[in-house]
């Protein structure tokens, strides 16, 4: 039919956002296809009724579904809002068409006959009128057949990009079949990670019945169709908007004629093998019908970038009301790295997750430049001519008798903002002695609440939660973000990128536990989540040994070449970045190499235990594997999460907090460090020798001595 654009009069949007669809339109080249040229010369269209192309219905009498309505035209731009508009005889809207917007660098317009538009060209004719070009041909493709398309009202070919910029309308007039008991599929191909799509009314709210987006997988996506969202399609259609996929088709179907067979794909074996093992996969179907039923379970795998790999069919049979479980292994050769894998079920597809194969031999070997280490060397010394000023400021209502808690204000190196002073919340305990610190970076600041600590959580412990510039407790009144999108904030220039100065302050934060008395300087411990995970890392990686041990989890900024192909952002934002400044993709990666998880973490040689989550789009594993993989430790550990996106388990916080206690250091008093146990004992002290008594699993969290054993709670 058409690709995305935009109709002025149906659709009043802004001008800019006019501007941003109106170049999506992609016209598309038949191959071998017989091209009928059924009207040719130069008409100005200026979008005045009578003036455009007029076609006798006659012209249409042997056209298909599926074939295509090519337009070529002269783009003028004696308008506003350029645009090709289809009218009916009868100066009607096309049915199932709507305004399309047109650019200077195009030339053609494909539109796809779907049941609805043929119908209405064949008995009222075609009027192409609009604003701003002069049509010079009107061309009728054949499209090879109609078979596949007897429930369609729409087809197309519009490309999805990855910045949510692309729209298609569907027109009230797709939905005149639109009933109860019908569901909207929505076609597609081409998907990429992330791939979404969500149904929008013409004033841009989501459709009725529709509350979320639809995570795309398969060939196809239904959406049952409810009362409220039935009433808003007959009467003003809808909008298709997403990321990262082409719609090629959008059908109306009755909910009978979909697959009634109950299927699901459970989680095995953590969904990672390791060689010489083979992935394996089992699926559960039932068949809740009175008839048997011959069916195809489908693996579709590919590479973690979804490029297309191979499709594997597996012909199955079910008796009535009969239930099997099934299991597979793909006769492949597999190469260590990460895979897409679609499981379908008689056409429906039922789970798509990501699988690991031989993680630990995944090769990302560092890029780093020439200079990689001299420039780290400067940034360092940098900060080290600059006095810390430390303050401490107690925050009363987060203070107890145990530890005070404080607000830590401290100046890191200046840049472009001028604002050299980054902040943090330091809890320290009130009792003499010294304790382990642990420093808690933040993740990539969303606009939620900030992690204050309070003065009994870890009475036995000192802990830092640092925010670094324009972040977190830097981004709250009465404290001022000068930097807009931190990841975009000088991009492109390695000495002015956020991350520079946002690694010196997390060395800043070390610093200063290097002027508290109560520290235990070999003891000082790191841990984040994403881009608290990459903080966690570069401070390893930077700080000159005075990291005991580090938790980084779903670090953010690792593998950016491939990183940036397997993400929605930050990918937009480089790819916007780099037309402004006119950049090459080699030497936006030769910056990004600067600051690479995998390039960092052959300086990383302290202990480490990392988390991982399997379907993580927004840090994929295979860019958090491969900083992993070139950690300089001797000894490393890792947690997998294989159903969770970018977020943590509840058995993290417990794990790496027992790893820390495991890599305790005694400087006094001959305790002995071993891995931390859950052992029940009513003879339990904390480490200052204050006596509780119950079971410990009853007591506060806290680092406690209990037969000569340091334990961590």
């Amino acid at each position: 039919m058409y690709s995305a654009g935009l109709f002025v009069p149906l659709h009043p949007m802004n001008k800019f956002v006019f501007l941003l669809l109106s170049f999506i339109a992609v016209s598309l080249h038949q191959v071998d296809a017989t091209t009928t040229t059924i009207w040719q010369g130069y008409e100005t269209v200026n979008g005045k009724e009578g003036l455009g192309v007029s076609l006798d219905a006659s012209y249409f009498s042997n056209m298909k579904v599926a074939d295509i309505l090519r337009l070529s035209f002269v783009y003028t731009g004696q308008a506003d809002y350029p645009q090709i508009s289809l009218r009916n005889g009868m100066w009607k809207d096309l049915a199932a068409t709507a305004g399309t917007a047109i650019t200077e660098d195009m030339t053609q317009m494909d539109y796809y006959a779907n049941r609805i538009m043929l119908d209405d060209l064949q008995q009222n004719g075609l009027i192409v009128t609009g604003f701003g070009y002069a049509l010079t041909a009107v061309d009728l493709i054949d499209g090879k057949g109609e078979a596949g398309y007897e429930n369609t009202v729409w087809i197309g070919n519009t490309i999805f990009l990855s910045d949510w910029s692309v729209t298609q309308q569907l027109p009230v007039t797709c939905f005149a079949d639109a009933a109860m008991g019908k569901v909207l599929r929505l076609c597609h191909q081409n998907l990429r990670p992330g791939a979404e799509a969500i149904l929008r009314t013409p004033n841009w709210n989501e459709l009725p019945g529709m509350d979320k987006y639809a995570q795309l997988m398969g060939n196809h996506t239904d959406i049952a169709i409810t009362e409220e969202m039935l009433e808003e399609l007959k009467k003003d259609g809808c909008f298709v908007q997403g990321i990262a996929f082409t719609l090629t088709s959008v059908e109306l179907i009755n909910e009978e004629d979909i697959s009634q067979l109950q299927a699901d794909v459970p989680v095995v074996n953590d969904w990672i093998w390791f060689a010489p093992d083979e992935p394996y996969f089992r699926v559960n179907v039932t068949n809740p019908t009175t008839k048997p039923v011959d069916f195809d379970i489908v693996l579709r795998i590919a590479d973690d970038k979804m490029t297309f790999y191979h499709d594997y069919p597996f012909p199955e049979a079910l008796a009535a009301g009969e239930s099997k479980e099934f299991e597979y292994s793909p006769a492949e050769v597999w190469e260590p790295g990460f895979y897409y894998t679609t499981v379908m079920v008689d056409g429906e597809a039922v789970r798509s997750f990501i699988f690991g194969y031989d993680a630990t031999n995944m090769v990302s070997a560092p890029d780093k430049q020439d200079d990689f280490l001299d420039f780290w060397k400067t940034a360092k010394a940098e900060l080290s001519q600059i006095e810390g000023q430390y303050t401490l400021t107690e925050v009363a209502d987060y203070s107890t008798a145990k530890r005070k808690v404080y607000l830590l204000e401290m100046k890191s190196v200046p840049d472009g903002t001028g604002e050299g002073v980054v902040r943090a919340y330091y809890a320290e305990p009130t009792a003499a002695g010294t304790y382990p610190a642990v420093l808690h970076f933040c993740a990539y600041d969303s606009g939620g609440g900030l992690t204050i600590p309070r003065g009994d959580d870890n009475p036995s412990q000192i802990d830092i939660v640092v925010s670094t510039r324009g972040q977190s407790i830097n981004n709250r009144p009465p404290y001022t973000n000068n930097y807009g999108d931190w990841f975009s904030y000088g991009l492109g220039d390695k000495d002015a990128w956020y991350y520079r100065g946002a690694f010196m302050d997390c060395l800043r934060a070390l610093d200063f536990l290097s002027t508290r008395e109560k520290v235990q300087p070999q003891n000082i411990f790191a841990e984040g989540a994403s881009q608290g995970g990459a903080f966690t890392i570069a401070t390893a990686a930077l700080g000159d040994g005075r990291i005991n041990a580090i938790a980084p989890a779903l670090p953010f900024l690792g593998d950016m070449p491939n990183y940036l192909q397997l993400v929605v952002w930050a990918g937009n934002a480089v790819e916007a970045q780099k037309h402004i400044l006119g950049m090459s993709d080699e030497e936006m990666l030769a910056m990004f190499s600067y600051f690479d998880m995998k390039n960092l973490a052959p300086l990383v040689t302290c202990p480490v235990i990392m988390d991982f989550s399997l379907q993580d789009s927004s840090c994929p594993p295979c860019t958090t594997w491969a900083a992993f993989n070139n950690l300089g430790s001797s000894e490393k550990q890792y947690l997998i999460n294989p159903t969770l996106g970018h977020e943590i388990g509840d058995s993290w916080w417990p794990r790496f907090t027992e790893f820390f206690a495991s890599h305790l250091k005694s400087d006094v008093g001959g305790i002995q460090n071993v891995p931390v146990t859950h052992q029940e004992d009513t003879s339990v002290y904390d480490l200052h020798g204050v006596r509780h008594n119950g079971s410990l699993s009853s007591l506060p969290p806290g680092i406690y001595i209990q037969q000569g054993r340091k334990i961590v709670k």
